[in-house]
């Protein structure tokens, strides 16, 4: 296994040696108790237990489950009601995160937030702070504009942005978002977007999208509302740490008799 050289020294909290990894997205809680997520503490300390390689937090679930996070990555999700590169850098040093993140949305006809996005990555370089983007096309309800085309043109104006990397939506077939991930000037990670119909066909995503050149997953609600979200992070751990096959590591799933 090769050590990946990152120009950001916090970009080694984030991802593994292999320069890949599996980050767990637990910032639903911005919008309220969610599922999975009843119990912050918890839903922490099970998926640190399953070998994550980070999570995305809210700055509140960060300090209420520090204890359980402890060496595991953490990126702190900005997304406000407000510009937030001055406080979310501030922040983000003042607790040891390893990353910011935050949601942009190209051709939105009033806000992009690609502005703040530029903003952003100015102000986190100061610190050697890495961002992570995640560019969705025009809003998460316009669907239809969730194209291979905009989902690639996404990816690639948050890498000139200055972003350090980027979540991006799979979609296509693998040979198609080899295309977004080519197109983009830093690494990709594939978002796992709504809940899949079954486990494994989340981790057959996951698969499909390092097959294609991503670099791991950020995989929310198919981790945490996952009946053993432990066993689900395991899983992709196989799939995109170790190489192995959906059906070898859905094996994962299961947890033994006795």
């Amino acid at each position: 296994m090769t050590h990946t050289s990152w120009p950001r020294r916090r970009m080694h909290h984030v991802f593994a040696p292999d320069g890949r990894a599996v980050i767990a997205a637990m910032d639903a809680g911005i919008k309220g108790v969610a599922p999975g997520l009843e119990n912050g503490r918890a839903a922490v300390r099970r998926i640190v237990d399953g070998g994550v390689d980070a999570i995305l937090a809210t700055i509140g679930l960060a300090r209420a489950a520090a204890a359980e996070l402890g060496g595991t990555g953490l990126i702190l999700a900005l997304d406000s009601e407000i510009p937030s590169a001055q406080y979310g850098v501030s922040q983000a040093v003042r607790w040891g995160a390893d990353a910011l993140e935050l949601k942009v949305f190209p051709g939105n006809p009033s806000v992009t937030k690609l502005g703040e996005l530029r903003e952003l990555c100015a102000e986190a370089d100061k610190y050697g702070m890495p961002v992570m983007a995640e560019p969705i096309p025009v809003s998460f309800k316009d669907v239809e504009a969730h194209t291979l085309t905009n989902v690639a043109n996404g990816a690639r104006l948050s890498s000139e942005a200055g972003a350090d990397f980027v979540k991006a939506q799979y979609v296509g077939t693998v040979d198609e978002f080899r295309s977004v991930v080519e197109g983009c000037l830093v690494p990709v990670l594939a978002l796992g977007g709504p809940m899949k119909p079954t486990p494994v066909h989340a981790l057959q995503m996951a698969a499909d999208a390092v097959e294609a050149g991503a670099r791991g997953v950020v995989y929310g609600r198919n981790i945490v509302e996952a009946e053993r979200p432990d066993r689900m992070v395991a899983a992709l751990v196989e799939i995109v740490h170790g190489g192995a096959s959906v059906k070898s590591a859905a094996k994962h799933l299961n947890p033994p008799l006795g």
